[in-house]
């Protein structure tokens, strides 16, 4: 939907939670699209298996047939079998991932950071981690008085007048008055 209005959506996408193994990654198995299947490094097909509907995945598996003698197999997985999880959404994933390459998404996380840092200041600071009051106008006021006051606050810090200096009588150079 976003593509279509022309938004560029910068997402980081989340690579595997388990961190690098040494198996085989989806880019090594070609996909078959007239079979709707999957051909691995060695040339034997893993079928289609239908969607996961725990985590919505596309599931590709061999068999323990054809993985038993296969001479990659150490490299391919640890189980009997070779199983693939494809995400319903990963289309969207690699598009994702493709946007993220590039400079635009490193400026876009800059400025990022900085908008999340003054909404965790309202929230932490000013006090907006729950809203007071109810209807969207109300809500809509109190937002922008906080913010008026964040603004200000940050006004006042960044053009604050260099204060005069106070004499204290324990610098060194100043004569101690004698109480008479």
């Amino acid at each position: 939907m976003a593509r279509r209005r022309g938004i560029a959506a910068y997402i980081r996408v989340k690579e595997n939670p388990n961190g690098p193994t040494d198996l085989y990654g989806i880019e090594q198995f070609t996909y078959i699209p007239e079979e709707n299947s999957y051909l691995c490094p060695e040339g034997k097909i893993l079928k289609y298996g239908g969607i996961n509907a725990r985590n919505r995945t596309h599931v590709y598996y061999s068999t323990v047939k054809r993985c038993r003698e296969c001479s990659q197999k150490s490299r391919c997985t640890r189980g009997k079998y070779r199983t693939i999880a494809i995400h319903t959404c990963e289309p969207a994933r690699q598009r994702a991932h493709a946007l993220a390459q590039t400079p635009a998404f490193a400026i876009s996380q800059r400025a990022r950071r900085k908008v999340e840092a003054l909404f965790a200041e309202l929230k932490n600071y000013i006090g907006l981690r729950r809203l007071r009051l109810r209807r969207m106008r109300f809500v809509r006021e109190q937002f922008y008085l906080a913010a008026t006051a964040q603004n200000l606050n940050r006004w006042c810090d960044s053009s604050a007048v260099s204060q005069p200096r106070r004499l204290q009588l324990h610098e060194p150079g100043l004569k101690k008055l004698k109480s008479e």
